[in-house]
């Protein structure tokens, strides 16, 4: 907040109205629309330290580290585990429970379809998750109708049905959900005080973590 004598812009001290929160001031919102935007900015950063400081926040790291390395094992594992299945699973197999597997997916598929449009006629931030659920469970709905359809009919079918239907709305889901995620960190840089800052969400740090030395 500039005060009295700074150099090269107009001071600015927070002027009055202060709306009043119990025995606490609180700054108001037409006090925060007339500070300069650099003013804005370096109050959100002031802000961000706060919360960055907060033990909810510090004391997850230990979880985030856990789940860091059993994430790093389960990958590792994996890897020798596909070879093995590559190697040893036979061309053609009877599966038990045929109908209960399609018929669960699709019912879970289905509770996702709906939780995604429910929460986008609601204009809930939650869409973000059940845009990318129910993207990747239609990737896989059309990965697993194309291998294991059974004879040239079956085949082309799941592969229009693919090519038409599934692979498109996943497309969509997943660029919806992108666009969403993108616009949230944008706000929140914007409200750090770095409304500029190229949104790259690979390497975007995660929102409301603290940065650590590990």
């Amino acid at each position: 907040m500039r005060r009295p004598g700074s150099a090269g812009r107009g001071a600015f001290l927070f002027p009055p109205p202060i709306l009043e929160l119990g025995m606490e001031p609180m700054i108001s919102e037409e006090t925060l629309r007339q500070m300069p935007a650099e003013d804005r900015a370096a109050l959100a950063r002031s802000l961000a330290t706060v919360n960055a400081e907060l033990p909810s926040l510090s004391a997850a790291e230990h979880r985030r580290r856990r789940l860091v390395l059993m994430l790093t094992v389960a990958s590792a594992v994996l890897i020798p585990w596909i070879v093995l299945l590559a190697l040893t699973l036979p061309r053609h197999y009877v599966a038990g429970h045929w109908r209960l597997t399609w018929v669960g997916f699709d019912t879970i598929l289905l509770a996702a379809l709906a939780a995604t449009a429910w929460l986008a006629w609601r204009r809930r931030q939650a869409v973000v998750i059940t845009a990318f659920i129910t993207a990747t469970l239609l990737t896989c709905d059309a990965w697993f109708d194309i291998t294991t359809a059974s004879g040239q009919k079956d085949t082309l079918e799941a592969i229009a049905s693919a090519v038409l239907i599934e692979l498109p709305l996943a497309a969509l889901l997943y660029w919806v959900a992108y666009r969403l995620l993108r616009a949230a960190v944008r706000r929140a840089c914007g409200l750090d005080g770095h409304p500029g800052e190229p949104v790259r969400l690979a390497t975007q740090s995660l929102i409301g973590v603290r940065r650590s030395g590990g």
